[in-house]
């Protein structure tokens, strides 16, 4: 196993570690995200290896088409955690949770 092998799947296992931490919020966002949102990145992705395989595309017109469908994935991806608020995705029971024992802390 080369160096570059061991930090990958630190790297791996760190993500994994972290979803299965947060995974409360992972539905809850996965929950609220339109579905036009996953259908357009979804068609934008067969857009994308359709360029770069060049199926169904010229070559010169490929090379544009992938590179523009990546560019709008990732500008979809930019916009939405610009917008991203995790107070939005806070589970009901954990705030009344917190909410109580914050007063029982400050009755005491």
């Amino acid at each position: 196993m080369t160096g570059e092998d061991c930090v990958l799947t630190v790297v791996y296992l760190m993500i994994v570690g972290l979803l299965a931490y947060s995974w409360h919020y992972l539905l809850a966002v996965l929950k609220r995200v339109p579905i036009s949102l996953y259908l357009t990145v979804a068609v934008l992705a067969l857009l994308e290896y359709m360029g770069e395989n060049m199926i169904g595309i010229p070559e010169t017109l490929g090379v544009v088409i992938e590179e523009l469908s990546e560019t709008a994935i990732y500008a979809i991806a930019l916009i939405y955690l610009w917008r991203f608020t995790l107070s939005d995705y806070d589970c009901p029971s954990a705030r009344a949770d917190l909410s109580h024992s914050h007063a029982v802390s400050h009755s005491a």
